[in-house]
């Protein structure tokens, strides 16, 4: 489908190194995996950080056009809060209530297919790459890592 190419295109485009390229390509496997349908079960919206919300709804229609991040900081948090919220109970967690990569299970809280899916990780994970600072650059890789893991 067109909107799974311009979202690869643009997110492929940045080159934000190996963990993200990875992540964005196993991203269109899943999606060929569930026959490129979108479900009408986004994923879960608790922490999630309230640029992305504005995207989906005001600034969706263009993938170009990004949500302005004013505190990159706060912004860093809620992705982490959002994103470890939507691990399945099986997830261990790290002392900063992070991931831990390791374990196995099932994915249900993350069977989100189409443009309320992974996609939307993936963006709101590239709009932090565009902002992060060099004191920040390390979560961000983390995060890559971590979504590529998944």
């Amino acid at each position: 489908p067109a909107w799974i190419r311009e979202a690869f295109d643009v997110m492929e485009a940045k080159g934000m190194g190996d963990d993200f390229t990875r992540a964005v390509e196993w991203w269109t496997v899943i999606e060929r995996q569930y026959g490129w349908r979108t479900s009408s079960k986004g994923l879960g919206t608790e922490h999630r950080p309230p640029e992305v919300s504005h995207w989906l709804r005001v600034l969706r229609r263009n993938l170009q056009r990004t949500p302005a991040i004013a505190c990159e900081t706060q912004y860093r948090t809620a992705w982490w809060c959002w994103w470890s919220g939507l691990q399945p109970s099986w997830r261990a967690q790290d002392g900063a209530e992070r991931p831990v990569m390791a374990g196995e299970g099932p994915w249900h809280q993350l069977e989100s297919p189409g443009k309320n899916g992974l996609v939307i990780v993936l963006l709101s994970l590239m709009w932090w790459r565009e902002v992060a600072t060099d004191s920040t650059l390390p979560d961000w890789h983390a995060a890559a890592a971590d979504v590529r893991w998944v």
